[in-house]
């Protein structure tokens, strides 16, 4: 679905009185914002790829009346409706939590848990020694964000050295 740039209130109004039950991402943005054009890309492939969501786009000053609705303080704040009910908001270009969000609520719509689970009596269904032996550090070193990886090599490489010395 294409993303839909809000003008006014009546035009919000009418989008979410024709989807009662549809999720709702509304991007407040301004063009003024750094952070706003940073996660812009991130907005538009999440609505390429969620089609059964509404994905909104709201200039906080060409459109404040809309952004005082939702008590808007921050850019870019995403603002999660369903039907015309507020369930979650986002605040700050954080990639990972909006995805995370919107994932969160679109699998909630459908009313299915996600996962493998367990059985009663059965075992996990997670293997607990990762493949390859080892205890999966080369896994979790990965998923790291790029600052927690550079702070654990500065801390290692602190050790060696005062091991060393």
């Amino acid at each position: 679905m294409s993303i839909i740039h809000l003008t006014s209130v009546s035009q919000l109004n009418d989008i979410l009185a024709k989807s009662k039950d549809k999720l709702t991402v509304i991007d407040f943005h301004a063009t003024w914002c750094g952070p706003c054009h940073m996660i812009a890309p991130t907005f538009e492939a999440l609505a390429k790829q969620y089609t059964s969501v509404n994905f909104l786009k709201c200039d906080v000053d060409a459109t404040r009346d809309v952004a005082s609705m939702y008590r808007v303080t921050a850019m870019p704040t995403f603002v999660f409706l369903k039907g015309s009910t507020k369930v979650d908001e986002v605040r700050g270009a954080n990639r990972a939590l909006l995805e995370n969000t919107l994932k969160k609520h679109v699998s909630g719509a459908s009313g299915a848990f996600t996962g493998k689970g367990q059985t009663l009596g059965g075992s996990s269904s997670v293997p607990q020694n990762p493949p390859g032996g080892g205890f999966g550090l080369v896994e979790e070193f990965n998923k790291l964000s790029p600052q927690g990886k550079v702070l654990l090599c500065l801390v290692g490489g602190y050790l060696l050295f005062w091991y060393l010395g």
